[in-house]
């Protein structure tokens, strides 16, 4: 089964543009949790970004939808802060999956990893091709933890992945991105506002500008690894 497709990024957009107006229009109902949220992380001090990060670095490891740390993340610090915190956890959490599987569950992934050829497959070629191909995966929206499982199982070298694994920011900032715009928009309807205001207008053209950008570049990264697999063998001894 491909584990990316034009359905699926179809289907991704509709949903989150769905969600968006949703909220334009009948975030009234949540706006006023917004302030008391943000009021209780001002209170935890410099323990709410910590406290962030450091359950997404505990959470991320077990397969828990990172894109949910990213939405949250938008909702909850904004755009530069929640940029920031959601991809340094991330980051984090990706390393602690490498090692591990690099040194400690290697078998028990490498047995996983045959029963999903695609994913096996990508990770077999990124350890042949290294930092370059390692960094087109990364720009594909797969899980970025269990991506980081199976490139640690077989054995796709430190620097590469290191390095590579930077590539995964364009969709991390998406996500954060709908985020910061699903809360501004809740804020604007909490306020009952009857014309958008160009700060507004600004957000949801940035989401529109972003969504375009990162497809692009998706449907670039996708072809590149495509082409990597055919180059490469179907198995290779791990």
């Amino acid at each position: 089964m491909m584990l990316y497709s034009r359905f699926t990024r179809i289907a991704f957009v509709a949903s989150a543009a769905l969600a968006l107006g949703l909220l334009a229009w009948q975030g009234h109902h949540l706006a006023h949790w917004l302030p008391q949220i943000e009021e209780a992380i001002v209170q935890l001090g410099p323990w709410g970004p910590a406290s962030y990060i450091a359950a997404a670095i505990a959470l991320s490891p077990l397969l828990v939808p990172d894109t949910i740390f990213g939405v949250s993340a938008g909702v909850v610090f904004g755009l530069g802060r929640g940029f920031l915190y959601y991809s340094a956890a991330i980051y984090a959490g990706c390393l602690i999956a490498y090692l591990f599987s690099r040194y400690w569950l290697r078998n028990r992934v490498l047995a996983m990893l045959e029963n999903r050829s695609e994913l096996n497959g990508m990770a077999l070629a990124a350890r042949r091709e290294g930092l370059r191909l390692t960094f087109w995966i990364r720009l594909v929206p797969i899980n970025p933890i269990l991506v980081s499982y199976a490139l640690g199982a077989v054995g796709v070298p430190f620097r590469a992945f290191a390095i590579g694994t930077l590539g995964m920011l364009p969709h991390m900032f998406l996500a954060v991105y709908f985020g910061a715009v699903a809360a501004h928009l809740t804020q604007m309807a909490g306020g009952r506002h009857t014309q958008w205001t160009l700060e507004t207008a600004g957000f949801v053209l940035g989401a529109v500008a972003c969504v375009a950008v990162v497809w692009q570049v998706t449907s670039i990264a996708w072809r590149q690894v495509r082409g990597a697999e055919d180059e490469s063998p179907t198995r290779e001894n791990s």
